[in-house]
């Protein structure tokens, strides 16, 4: 396949990276990765916490909490942070702008818009942990064993809607007899981490066709008793794509 059309080449990639402002793996490890693997940060944008109730409402936003270890870490590399709403626009495209960063990479954020994600010359890169379409929206483990597919994380560049956008690439986690729910997804998770230097390397080398992702609809969010249903076939599926059996 071609490579998209509207996507500019031959820039240098400055990184703005999307995290949270309390306590989060991911963010933390996205972060480090970049900056050790040797790209350049334009700034940081942690989003405070947000108090959800079950259908998606905010309660209340927590004010005081603070992501210590990432702001330290920037604070010692002189990675400029800054705490913000992740739709803010306003204020972002002032960062972006400043920083002459071009491209933004999620290492934790809810539903990013439209007008944002325009801000970013070259788009903003998300990790998803499963297969899209078939695993798009939350649940993403539960919908991998329901549709009986390999665990994965696939890399794309969004757009305005969730889990769809340009295919950068996708990557198998292996699966073991004695494996977890829990142990699964802390090895989805650091997959994600894994590929992180491999994406923006093959961004920076310009080797990506970036097709469109065909993804027709967004699963909803799983209730408790569709979750256990789910997890009656997890045996199966686990014999179905461990590699040690």
């Amino acid at each position: 396949m071609e490579k998209s059309s509207h996507f500019p080449w031959n820039i240098k990639v400055i990184i703005g990276i999307f995290g949270y402002d309390f306590s989060h793996h991911k963010t933390n490890e996205i972060i480090k990765n970049t900056f050790i693997s040797g790209f350049s940060i334009g700034a940081v944008f942690l989003a405070p916490k947000i108090n959800y109730t079950d259908d998606g409402s905010v309660i209340s936003i927590d004010k005081n909490s603070i992501n210590i270890e990432i702001r330290e870490f920037c604070k010692e590399k002189k990675i400029p942070v800054y705490r913000v709403h992740h739709n803010d626009s306003l204020k972002i495209s002032t960062y972006v702008d400043n920083y002459n960063i071009n491209i933004g990479l999620i290492g934790g954020a809810k539903i990013i818009h439209q007008d944002t994600i325009e801000i970013f010359k070259l788009g903003i890169i998300n990790y998803h942990p499963g297969q899209i379409p078939e695993t798009s929206g939350l649940d993403s483990l539960y919908r991998t064993i329901e549709n009986i597919i390999s665990p994965c994380v696939t890399a794309h560049l969004i757009d305005g809607r969730v889990d769809a956008g340009l295919f950068i690439l996708e990557s198998r986690v292996s699966v073991f007899k004695n494996d977890t729910l829990e142990t699964i997804s802390n090895r989805i998770l650091e997959k994600q981490i894994d590929l992180n230097q491999v994406v923006l390397k093959g961004i920076e080398k310009q080797t990506f066709c970036f097709p469109e992702i065909d993804r027709p609809y967004k699963n909803k969010r799983l209730n408790n008793n569709k979750k256990e249903k789910i997890m009656t076939h997890f045996d199966n599926w686990k014999m179905k794509f461990s590699t040690d059996l």
